[in-house]
Order: C-alpha cells, then structure tokens, then sequence
C-alpha cells in the first residue's frame, strides 16, 4: 500500500511530467514563425528539446513546483541538479557550450542577487553568478549537491564562463495549470472565443497522443513544429463558424466494446443477411465512431435544436424507397435465400454509396454508423422482414 508521502511523490512526478508535455506543446507553438525548422523532443536530448538535422540547439530541463516555492536559492537542489548535468556534458564535449542554449525553466524564482539571478535573459552577469557558485560549492555542506560542486568546480575556467554564456534562467514560469492559459493565447485566432477551450481540448488530445508514440518508441522520437502547425490548420477549419470539429475519423474501438458491440441488434440483422465477419468488423467500427461523434457534439451543444433528428430523417427518408421497392420484388413463393440476397443488395447501397452530410460534414463514417444507430432501433432494415427480429431478445443494449 502507498503511503501518504509516497502518494503525493507519485502526484508530483506525473504532474512534472505532463509540465513536460504541456510546455513543450507552448514553446513548439511559439517557435513556429520564427524557426520552423525546429523539431521538438521531449526525454530525448533532455526534458524538452529543440533540434535540427537531429542535433539539439536548445536544451530545457524543467522543474515543476506547486505546492511548495522552489525557490533558486544559492543551494538549491534544482539548480545543482541541472549544472550536474550540463556540466557532465560540457567535460565530456566542450565544443556544447558554442553550440547550444542550456534553459532552465522552473516555476520557483531566482532571489534577488543570487547566481540564478545574473542568469536570466535580461541583465546578465556570468561572471558574478559564478563567484556566488564557486563560493557555494566550496561552503556549502550539502550531501544532495556534492557530485554536482565536484563536477562544476573541475571544468576549467574559460570553459566554465562559455558554460554560463549558454545558460539562461527562466524562473517564476507559469505552472502547468497556467501553461495551458498560455496555449490558448496562442490559439485565439484560430477559432472563436467561444471556442478556444475546445479547440486546446483537442490539440492537446492530438499533442499527447504524438508525444506517447514518440516516448514509446511507436513515432519518430523528435515532432516538427511544422507538424503541430499543420494540426493547428486542420483544427482551425474544423472550427470555422457553421463547421463541427471531426474528432473520430480514425478512432478504433478497444476489443471490451467491440465485444459488446457484436451482440447488438445491429450487428445481428447484419448476419441475418449473411455479412462476413470483416464487413461486420467494419459496422462496428462505423457504429462506434459515430456514436461517440454524435455525442461528443451533443455534450459541447455545437448541434442546433433538432439537427440530428433531421439528418436521420434524411437517411430514413432515403432508404423508405429503395426498402418499399425491395419489397416490391418480393413474391408469395419467395425463398428465404432470395430475401437475404435482397437484403445484402439494399445494404449494398448504405455501405458503398450512401454519403450524406451532417452541416460541413460528409464523412463516410458519420453517414454509415448513423445507419446502424438507426438499425439497432429498428428504424431501418435489411431483410425483407428486419421488423420481426425486433421482438425477440437483442442480448446488447440500445445506442
């Protein structure tokens, strides 16, 4: 069982590291008109980083502190942690000081005249910051900073000086919770400002979903800006005024729903019609994408009164015909394998013809799944005689 203390380490570590994620999302945003050749990374060269042609040119390391200060001080466990490491770095390649900027971005803040001080962008003084370190290195009693004292002291003077030249403190960063407002600013003209939150919503959906892949091994370890750029764009159009945003279009359902799914009503008049399994694996995931598209409007209101039950009489409206003219074919001897092939003719039509738009949607999905939301209601069918399998037990629920 985790401890309170244990708990709250945990809560700490994973909130660092979506900072990581949603810091990184911000600073590729903010980079895209002036350096659109950057790609960015995160846990690769460090925290985050920015490169090009595979070699970083920015390296960030990150600390995140909510409840507590974490303040720079002289001392600060932050502070040394990061020069170990950029020092490791510099002794075993001293060309990296004159060929990358070392940020620290923290949430704490420098104290007035300390050696983090003289290093943020504005009024800079290498030299003294590295007074007040050498100093503190010499006195300080710290066991959590020794190896970092012992490591910064050892580079040699000049190099030691190029090592402070590169680095650039930003302390007081807004936390991950204000990261996010900062996005948005970002974002204010792509969409309405009714709209901001969910267009961040689904960027940041995008964004995470990209960092896991490249983190996993299943992406390219480094995401061009351009990359988060072009998602910008589609968003955007996504988000124009009488637009509704498409956020399903690729989505799969995981094998606990499509296993429920398969004892739908319609999945079952699929089979009534003889439907091999693939084009069955198909209606369940064309079902499951709309399913969750239309709710997913319905729950951000972005569909006016009564629109989806005019786009289902749309699709109702364009199957009475063509299921009363099936019909019509029908004959008292009809066999039972002529319904089914009558059947598999009129649900011929829904799967590859049928393509009605929802408003500036037309997308195969929406028009396919919503016929078998409609047929898991019975209101559609298939076979000639689709209405008599609604009496007996469907073993699934209803959309």
């Amino acid at each position: 069982m985790v401890g309170a203390a244990g708990a709250h380490e945990a809560s700490a570590a994973a909130t660092g590291y979506l900072f990581q994620c949603r810091y990184a999302l911000l600073a590729g945003l903010q980079s895209i008109p002036d350096a659109p050749q950057l790609e960015v990374s995160i846990e690769k060269f460090d925290d985050v980083a920015f490169e090009v042609g595979g070699e970083p040119t920015d390296l960030i390391q990150t600390k995140h502190h909510i409840r507590k200060s974490g303040n720079l001080t002289n001392a600060s466990t932050d502070l040394w942690n990061t020069l170990l490491i950029w020092s490791k770095q510099t002794t075993k390649d001293i060309g990296v000081p004159f060929q990358r900027r070392f940020i620290l971005l923290t949430t704490g803040s420098a104290p007035k005249g300390s050696a983090a001080s003289f290093l943020r962008m504005r009024d800079r003084d290498e030299i003294e910051a590295d007074k007040i370190l050498l100093k503190t290195a010499a006195a300080s009693k710290s066991k959590e900073n020794a190896s970092a004292y012992v490591a910064y002291k050892a580079i040699p003077d000049n190099l030691r000086q190029s090592l402070l030249r590169a680095i650039f403190i930003l302390d007081g960063s807004p936390n991950i919770v204000d990261v996010r407002d900062e996005i948005a600013r970002e974002l204010y003209h792509a969409a309405g400002r009714d709209q901001i939150d969910r267009l961040v919503e689904r960027l940041e959906g995008w964004w995470l979903g990209v960092v896991i892949k490249a983190l996993t091994g299943a992406g390219p370890r480094s995401i061009p800006v351009l990359a988060i750029d072009q998602r910008v764009d589609e968003l955007r159009e996504d988000f124009k005024r009488n637009a509704l945003p498409v956020d399903f279009k690729t989505s799969n359902p995981p094998p606990p729903v499509v296993a429920e799914l398969d004892k739908r009503p319609f999945v079952r008049q699929l089979r009534n019609i003889g439907i091999g399994p693939a084009r069955v694996e198909y209606a369940i995931r064309d079902y499951y994408r709309a399913s969750e598209q239309r709710s997913r409007w319905a729950r951000e209101d972005l569909l006016v009164d009564g629109e989806l039950e005019r786009y289902e009489q749309e699709l109702v409206e364009a199957w009475e015909p063509r299921h009363a003219a099936m019909l019509d074919e029908l004959t008292p001897e009809c066999s039972q394998q002529r319904k089914v092939e009558l059947g598999q003719a009129l649900f011929k039509w829904v799967e590859q013809e049928a393509n009605f738009p929802l408003r500036s949607v037309r997308e195969r999905f929406l028009t396919h799944g919503s016929y078998h939301i409609l047929s898991n209601r019975y209101v559609v069918g298939w076979h000639p005689e689709f209405k008599s399998d609604a009496d007996k037990p469907s073993g699934g629920g209803k959309d």
